[in-house]
């Protein structure tokens, strides 16, 4: 933070120099080929006059309700993503981590069937890996 501020104080004073005569500030409508409007700091011609602007403020200025209110909507939805989720309850907990190990032992099931077995242990493995499915469909989300 400290050094972007003595960045920007160096970098207005290095500016300021530059901009020693009042019509730094002017702007100009210029029309251009086909009908096109264009706002710049330089005269369009030499018979171009700069805007009588209303109000000279530039930079920051505040957010209206409306923006405001939207501001906080997005700063309200980020907040809860990168917030942690709550403890789960133990038996949850349990549940999950018997869910995982079933999980576990059916994917390693289904890698001996995809390698190759012997025949008598086809059928066993093919029992196994139903009876991981129906635990998993039954008891697991």
């Amino acid at each position: 933070m400290r050094t972007f501020t003595c960045l920007a104080v160096t970098a207005a004073f290095l500016v300021n120099p530059f901009c020693v005569s009042p019509a730094c500030a002017d702007v100009y409508r210029c029309v251009l080929d086909g009908g096109h409007i264009s706002y710049q700091q330089i005269p369009c011609s030499d018979e171009s006059q700069p805007m009588e602007l209303n109000d000279r403020r530039s930079g920051w200025s505040a957010l209206r309700p409306g923006e405001r209110r939207l501001l906080n909507s997005y700063r309200d939805k980020d907040a809860a993503r990168r917030r942690k989720p709550a403890a789960l309850p133990k038996a949850q907990v349990k549940d999950s981590k018997a869910c995982w190990k079933k999980r576990t032992q059916l994917e390693a099931v289904r890698a001996k069937l995809h390698r190759g077995y012997r025949l008598k242990a086809g059928a066993e493995l093919r029992r196994k890996r139903n009876n991981y499915e129906d635990y998993l469909r039954q008891f697991c989300p």
